[in-house]
């Protein structure tokens, strides 16, 4: 399979600059507690909520075990399919860890940036950029295991309103892959979305109808 050799746009830039130093930048309102707002995605040992307050959207994470809460960032703004800051329709879960999607917009167009963030050790285990083509992106599924291994299917879209022209598959294992491009395991309007599964070592989708498997890479 062929893939695109881009370098990062702007936007793509920005958005991981303004994090190389942290989840987020310090809050000027106090951190909810581990049991606040609505809740994004949990297990035994994490979860992830959203807070309103003042009329703001903001993603918080809580370690069970440690009950500190971390930022995540500001939460994008419902029926916006643009808006800047953390999706909050595509939150995974896993074990400690929360993999979750943040748009950021420039000069050079919007783009979306994964990551996963460790809500106990409050260290970020990976960031990665949405697709290969990076601008005008839309992740619609995401899953996350326990080691942190992420999977994604995500949306190259033109035009206004914006219109899928294709959709990949794509997996990270940890790791701080700041503007290194992704590698697609699958390419096709044709996925399904809501259609990803992550078992063991194995991501599983829909793709014509039909169900697909392959190993991490």
């Amino acid at each position: 399979m062929s893939t695109r050799q881009l370098a990062p746009t702007g936007a793509a830039i920005a958005v991981l600059a303004s994090l190389a130093a942290g989840v987020a930048p310090a809050l000027a309102v106090s951190r909810p507690s581990c049991s606040a707002g609505s809740t994004l995605g949990i297990t035994k040992s994490a979860r992830a909520f959203v807070v309103r307050t003042a009329g703001i959207r903001r993603v918080y994470g809580c370690s069970t075990s440690t009950r500190r809460v971390s930022y995540l960032g500001r939460g994008s703004e419902l029926g916006e399919d643009r808006a800047e800051g953390v999706d909050t329709s595509v939150v995974a879960v896993s074990g400690p860890r929360v993999a979750y999607v943040r748009n950021g917009c420039s000069d050079d167009g919007c783009s979306e940036t994964v990551f996963v963030y460790d809500l106990k050790t409050r260290k970020q285990r990976s960031v990665a950029q949405a697709t290969p083509a990076e601008q005008e992106s839309k992740v619609v599924d995401i899953v996350l295991n326990t080691n942190g291994v992420v999977g994604w299917i995500s949306e190259d879209r033109v035009g206004d309103p914006p219109v899928a022209v294709t959709r990949y598959v794509i997996a990270r294992q940890p790791g701080l892959f700041r503007g290194i491009k992704v590698i697609p395991i699958a390419t096709g309007l044709d996925i399904a979305r809501g259609s990803l599964a992550l078992a063991g070592n194995t991501l599983y989708w829909t793709q014509g109808g039909v169900a697909k498997a392959a190993p991490l890479p």
